[in-house]
């Protein structure tokens, strides 16, 4: 692979991951290890999961994905190119390219949460989110009876 050559997360990354080709990381320019750096968390994600029938290279990628890189993320999470070499340790041994499936983040609702964005619709989610977290149920109820709500009303609020 050329030093200049632009490094893509599909036709570059993840097949090396597979073939465990830890030498890329040096073999490209400073701007391709940008673009891996930039791409480990969904490498990450990639590798860890495998399309297919075969169990044994499901459980392998699953498993060695899980003890070797996630496991020591917070030793190696400064380190992008020990976060290279980690995953492409991850490898299986017969060094086939797999097919790997995105493995998406299911989260799930925060019904206080949801309460005040509808109370607040122009608010940013991350101040809903830190509302949510320092007011308590009894604060919210409050604001809303201050906000002329029936009594009725404030006790069919569930969180």
């Amino acid at each position: 692979m050329g030093k200049n050559k632009h490094v893509d997360l599909f036709k570059d990354m993840i097949p090396a991951v597979d073939l465990g080709i830890k030498d890329l990381w040096d073999a490209v320019s400073e701007e391709g290890q940008k673009e891996i750096k930039g791409d480990l968390w969904n490498l990450n994600r990639y590798i860890s999961s495998v399309s297919g029938n075969n169990q044994e290279m499901q459980e392998h990628y699953l498993l060695i994905v899980n003890e070797y890189y996630n496991k020591n993320w917070n030793g190696i999470s400064k380190h992008p190119k020990l976060q290279w070499q980690t995953l492409c340790a991850c490898s299986h041994e017969s060094k086939t390219k797999q097919f790997h499936e995105w493995i998406g983040i299911k989260r799930e609702k925060n019904k206080k949460e949801e309460f005040i964005a509808n109370l607040f619709p122009n608010m940013k989610r991350s101040d809903i989110a830190t509302l949510a977290i320092i007011n308590t149920d009894k604060d919210i109820k409050e604001y809303c009876e201050n906000l002329g709500w029936s009594k009725k009303e404030v006790n069919a609020i569930k969180f």
